[in-house]
């Protein structure tokens, strides 16, 4: 109890939902090619994890959150049987969740790569029965408005999105949630949380010394926040030394088992999907609905590298030009269209849209 004491919480918020995953930015800490890999060998530690503390408590027992499906695809294109089984397995059991985005997207998506975005939610589903009921973005402050109709087309339920404000700004609420109305007024249940280093450099998640004292800061300022209407801190938590691409964090079960056995305040493992359901259940009489765009506007990469966006944007409407023109040379059997290869293409352009822009070190050792 000595926490409630020294920071006198008042037990407003009486839980803390913690999502461990790891922040996807392909290119960002290695080749691209090495950041797929890594991605691939996280999902078998996260399930070495989960498989280890299957005799903790419940609320400790490791629970881990693929964030996308672009490198999760990698992983079951070249996994063994056994090793599907084995996903299937903690899967079905609600301790390793698939969330639907691809990558964490900028505004440069043309419409066709927004649907095509989601091709792998379908062969997720179809393939491999795996459910995929929520989607979560992170670091880049928005994301288009078609995504509120086209995530309710495919049964996507719920989506998460930790902002990084550098630059930029958040909506409201926030944190908090809202039903958000798209265009064709379909909608979906969204959650404007924290950043998605909060767990880890917020709060020092995996330290107890530093959570004691930093947290406090948070549940204080959310109990006096007449708007917030929780009673819990829902956050996302990535590894402490490798921030982005990084593997799960052994640290937390352990830390999250001692923390419960010593403070009234508990905190516990969530995924994306069951915090999802967590909001429709308990909280649905409080959410309001918004409508409108949600611009990201901190993207700078853009126009850091303007010759290769303005590149990579007449792609698009090359091949926009070509699916036209071979739908009518199909008509006479005249198609030569090559399925593979365009899907290759529209990877490419889609890897150049997503975030991430240049390696983290592109400004202190540009010649790198």
């Amino acid at each position: 109890h000595k926490i409630i004491k020294e920071t006198n919480f008042n037990k407003e918020i009486n839980k803390i939902l913690i999502c461990n995953h790891t922040h996807t930015d392909i290119g960002f800490t290695d080749y691209q090619d090495i950041c797929f890999r890594q991605h691939c060998e996280f999902i078998e530690q996260s399930l070495d994890l989960i498989e280890k503390t299957d005799n903790y408590p419940d609320a400790a027992k490791y629970r881990w959150t693929v964030e996308t499906t672009g490198p999760f695809l990698h992983y079951l294109r070249q996994a063994s049987p056994s090793q599907i089984d084995r996903f299937i397995k903690w899967h079905k059991a609600g301790r390793i969740d698939v969330a639907g985005m691809q990558y964490n997207f900028t505004p440069l998506l043309n419409i066709e790569q927004m649907i095509r975005s989601l091709y792998p939610v379908k062969i997720l589903r179809d393939e491999y029965n795996i459910t995929v009921n929520a989607a979560m973005q992170d670091d880049v402050n928005g994301i288009s408005w078609l995504y509120a109709d086209l995530f309710s087309m495919i049964g996507i339920e719920f989506f998460t999105i930790a902002v990084n404000p550098i630059r930029g700004a958040r909506v409201s609420p926030f944190p908090g949630a809202f039903e958000w109305v798209g265009p064709s007024n379909q909608s979906v249940l969204v959650w404007n949380g924290y950043h998605y280093l909060f767990g880890r450099s917020q709060v020092g998640f995996g330290n107890e010394k530093f959570t004691k004292k930093l947290l406090p800061k948070y549940i204080n300022k959310l109990e006096d926040d007449e708007n917030y209407k929780y009673d819990f801190l829902y956050c996302e938590s990535t590894h402490p030394l490798r921030v982005d691409n990084g593997p799960p964090d052994e640290r937390m079960p352990n830390f999250i088992k001692s923390w419960n056995e010593n403070n009234d305040l508990k905190m516990e493992f969530i995924n994306v999907s069951q915090f999802g359901e967590l909001l429709q259940k308990d909280y649905s009489s409080i959410i309001k609905k918004q409508k409108g765009d949600w611009t990201d506007h901190w993207t700078d990469g853009p126009g850091s590298s303007s010759y290769e966006t303005g590149l990579n944007r007449r792609t698009h409407e090359f091949l926009l030009a070509a699916e036209a023109i071979d739908s009518l040379l199909s008509r006479n059997n005249l198609s030569e269209w090559d399925n593979k290869r365009v899907a290759s293409i529209y990877e490419n352009m889609t890897l150049y849209d997503e975030h991430t822009w240049g390696a983290y070190s592109s400004i202190e050792a540009p010649e790198s």
